[in-house]
């Protein structure tokens, strides 16, 4: 009889800490300059702070000089989001992992991303980015279209208006534009962002 007790006491402590935390996906480990969230739900941005947690949804935009740095709470993968960026973080949870997906308007962000059993996507109004275990950075300008720089591993990039996809492995860059054009080419190691 108290084997079962405590052996229900778990499961409901469990239940209930999957309920409470089911949102909470990342958090911001490192904020510079001007960083701003707009919490998922909400319509006005507060200023982002170290220590930060990120919900399902949440936007994140960094203005001149900002920058920021979250780490996903399954995995450990990071994302930095350079100056003059702004993303929209959601994650959907299976039982250990989280599905997570990056919706770009704009900007510069180096993605970090370990092994993953789940997806990662970054998605912009002109492609989308799936990796399963990488490091690449992404630039997104609305008007000029999409640039994957492969720093490791490979990434698929898909142009969202031909459906055309190409392979940026390390060394390599891909260019997305918003009339459907994708190519690959060699790296101008120029190209490649600071890393704050």
């Amino acid at each position: 009889m108290n084997f079962s007790i405590k052996t229900i006491f778990l499961l409901l402590f469990f239940v209930a800490s999957n309920l409470v935390f089911a949102d909470k996906i990342a958090g911001a480990t490192k904020v510079k300059g001007m960083a701003e969230i707009m919490k998922a739900g909400n319509k006005d941005f507060k200023n982002l702070r170290p220590g930060s947690i990120l919900d399902d949804g949440d936007k994140i935009r960094t203005g001149k000089s900002g920058f920021v740095a979250i780490i996903f709470i399954d995995d450990k993968s990071t994302l930095k989001i350079k100056e003059n960026s702004e993303a929209v973080i959601t994650g959907r949870r299976t039982t250990k992992d989280i599905s997570k997906k990056i919706n770009m308007d704009g900007g510069t962000i180096r993605a970090s991303i370990t092994k993953q059993n789940v997806d990662f996507v970054i998605q912009t109004p002109t492609s989308v980015a799936s990796v399963k275990g990488t490091d690449f950075w992404m630039l997104v300008d609305e008007l000029l279209g999409d640039q994957v720089i492969g720093i490791e591993g490979q990434v698929s990039l898909v142009n969202t208006e031909t459906g055309q996809e190409v392979m940026v492995t390390t060394g390599m860059t891909g260019n997305s534009t918003p009339d459907g054009q994708i190519g690959l080419s060699e790296t101008d190691v120029s190209s490649i962002p600071e890393d704050p």
